[in-house]
C-alpha cells in the first residue's frame, strides 16, 4: 500500500527542524523579546499581562498608555500567555521563552505546504515553496524570537488554507477559518485586519456569492464577538499614521520594496530574467479559467492589499511587518523557479543554485537603492550563529548584574531596561525619554549606552561627577544599539568585535 505521506515534506519539516530549534539560548533576549517575557513573567504572578509590578513600569514611554489595572494595551495578548504557559512548565529561561515560537515556525513550514496545496492542486509547487521558506534566512530569523512574528505567519496562512476549504465547499472550514482568525487577532490585530479584507474583497469576485456569503456571514457572526470588542480595549488606534503625508508614503513604499527586493523576492534580478527567458503564460499560471490562474489572481490580491495596508495604515515601518507575506512571495518565486527549470533546464539549474547557496541575486541593483549592497552569504552566515557562541551587549550586563548586584539597587540605563527585569531582581529608573537620562541622579548602577543616551551626556558635568564617585567596569561585550534584532539587514551572526566595549558604573 503506498504512504499518503510526501517523504519530501518529511525532509523539509527535519532541516525546518533543525534550522529553527538549534541553539535557541544563544544571545539572551533583546528588547522587544525580553518585553515579553516580562510580561509572561507578570502573567504567572498576577493572572494577566500587567505592565506595572508594583516596583517597574515596563516600557515608562508616555505614548504607551495602560489599561485597568496597570494592562498592558499595546499588543494582543496571546503570545504573553503562551510564553507564560511555557514558563509555567519548564522554567523561565532565554530557550523556553523562545521554543513555543520556534515550534509554530516550523509549523508554519507544514502550513505553507497545506497551503499551496490546497490553492493550486500543485504538489510540486508546495514542495518547492516550503522548501525556499525553510531555507529564508529572514523567515528563520523572526521564527526564533520570543516576539508575535511567528504566530502571524503559521494563522495567516491557516486563515489561507481554511478559506480556500470554504471556496471548495468543505462545511467545518466556516469554523476553521473563523477559529485562525480570532487566533490571528489575538497574537497580532495588525496582521488580521488586512488578512480580512483580502478575503472578503476576493470573495466579492465569487461566482456562487450567495452561498458562499452566507458561509461568510456564519464566520462572521463567530469572529466579530471575540475580536471586535477588544479593538478598543487594546487602543489599536495607537498604532495607526496620526496625520498620513505623502511624504511619508513615499518613505514607507522605498522602505518595503528595498527590504522585498534584498531579502525576499529580487524583482530587480527577477524582471530581466524574466525578459530573456519570455515564459508563456499559459504554461507558468495555467490557461485562463483553471485553477492555477484562479490561485495566482488570489495571491496577487492578497499581497497588493496587504502591502497597500502597510503603507498607507501603521506609524511605523520595519521588516518584521512583512514576514506573514513571505510564504506568498516564495510561491512566486517557486513558480518562476519550477517553471523555468523544467523549460530551460541549465539555466534552471543555474539560478536554483545562485538562489539556493548564494545571495548575488539580491545584489541586483534596485531604483530605490541609497547604496551598493554588497554580495553576503545569509546562509552560510547563519549557520555561523548554530554552530558559534554570540555575545551582545545584554548578555554582559546581565552577567555582572547577577554576579554583583544586590536585591532592592537601582539600575539607570536608557535601553534594554526590560532584560534587565528579565533577567535580575533589581529595579530600573524610570527614563520616559533620552533626554531624561541627563538628570542627576545617583543610583546603585549607571550604564550609558553610547547609542541611547544624548550625545552632550558624556560632556557634562554630571557625567564627570559619575566618573569621579563610581568605579568604571569595563565588559567584554560590544556597545552595539541592540542585543541581536532579526531584521537581516542588521542582525549579528557573530559577536561584534569591531564596536567599542560597553561601559558599566557601579557607586563606590
Amino acid at each position: 500500500m503506498k504512504s499518503s505521506v510526501d517523504r519530501w515534506l518529511l525532509l523539509i519539516l527535519l532541516l525546518g527542524g533543525l534550522l529553527l530549534l538549534t541553539h535557541l539560548g544563544n544571545g539572551r533576549l533583546w528588547q522587544d523579546e525580553a518585553e515579553t517575557g516580562v510580561l509572561a513573567k507578570n502573567i504567572l504572578r498576577f493572572g494577566y499581562p500587567r505592565a506595572f509590578d508594583g516596583v517597574n513600569r515596563l516600557n515608562p514611554n508616555p505614548i504607551l498608555s495602560l489599561g485597568y489595572g496597570e494592562a498592558w494595551t499595546y499588543h494582543p495578548w496571546l503570545s504573553f500567555y503562551t510564553a507564560a504557559l511555557f514558563f509555567f512548565l519548564f522554567g523561565a529561561g532565554t530557550a523556553v521563552a523562545r521554543l513555543p515560537f520556534a515550534l509554530m515556525g516550523l509549523g508554519a513550514i507544514l502550513l505553507t505546504y497545506r497551503t499551496v496545496r490546497q490553492i493550486t492542486q500543485s504538489v510540486p509547487l508546495a514542495r518547492w515553496t516550503s522548501a525556499l521558506l525553510t531555507l529564508s534566512v529572514p523567515f528563520l530569523l523572526h521564527m526564533r524570537q520570543c516576539r508575535y512574528y511567528a504566530p502571524s505567519v503559521l494563522f495567516s496562512l491557516w486563515a489561507v488554507w481554511a478559506y480556500w476549504r470554504l471556496l471548495a465547499g468543505k462545511k467545518r472550514a466556516v469554523w476553521e477559518l473563523g477559529a485562525a482568525l480570532v487566533l490571528l487577532f489575538h497574537f497580532n490585530h495588525g496582521v488580521f485586519l488586512p488578512v480580512v479584507l483580502s478575503l472578503v474583497v476576493h470573495a466579492r469576485f465569487q461566482p456562487d456569492r450567495k452561498i458562499f456569503g452566507a458561509a461568510l456571514l456564519k464566520t462572521a457572526a463567530f469572529v466579530l464577538p471575540l475580536t471586535f470588542p477588544f479593538f478598543f480595549f487594546l487602543q489599536a488606534g495607537q498604532h495607526h499614521h496620526g496625520a498620513l503625508s505623502w511624504t511619508e508614503v513615499r518613505h514607507h513604499t522605498e522602505f518595503y520594496f528595498r527590504q522585498i527586493n534584498h531579502f525576499v523576492f529580487p524583482v530587480t534580478f527577477w524582471l530581466p530574467l524574466l525578459l530573456l527567458w519570455r515564459p508563456n503564460a499559459t504554461l507558468l499560471f495555467g490557461p485562463p479559467g483553471s485553477r492555477g490562474r484562479s490561485a495566482f489572481r488570489f495571491v496577487g490580491l492578497f499581497l497588493m492589499i496587504n502591502l497597500l495596508f502597510l503603507i498607507f495604515v501603521p506609524t511605523q515601518r520595519h521588516f518584521r511587518y512583512l514576514v506573514y507575506l513571505l510564504p506568498f512571495f516564495l510561491l512566486l518565486q517557486a513558480l518562476f523557479l519550477r517553471d523555468l527549470f523544467q523549460q530551460r533546464r541549465r539555466l534552471g539549474a543555474a539560478v536554483l543554485l545562485l538562489m539556493t547557496f548564494t545571495d548575488l541575486h539580491y545584489v541586483a541593483p534596485s531604483f530605490f537603492s541609497r547604496k551598493p549592497a554588497r554580495p553576503r552569504v545569509l546562509l552560510w552566515e547563519f549557520t555561523q550563529e548554530l554552530t558559534h557562541p554570540y555575545r551582545g551587549p545584554v548578555d554582559g550586563i546581565v552577567e555582572l548584574l547577577q554576579r554583583e548586584g544586590k536585591p532592592g539597587e537601582t539600575v539607570k540605563i536608557p535601553y534594554d531596561d526590560p532584560a534587565i527585569l528579565f533577567y535580575t531582581s533589581l529595579n530600573i529608573e524610570s527614563i520616559p525619554r533620552p533626554e531624561d537620562f541627563l538628570r542627576p541622579t545617583k543610583p546603585e548602577w549607571i550604564i550609558p549606552r553610547r547609542d541611547w543616551v544624548p550625545e552632550e551626556f558624556f560632556r557634562s558635568g554630571y557625567f564627570s561627577e559619575i566618573r569621579s564617585s563610581y568605579r568604571e567596569i569595563v565588559l567584554d561585550v560590544p556597545d552595539i544599539p541592540w542585543q541581536n534584532r532579526p531584521d537581516p539587514g542588521y542582525h549579528k551572526f557573530r559577536t561584534d568585535l569591531s564596536a567599542p566595549p560597553v561601559r558599566v558604573f557601579r557607586k563606590r
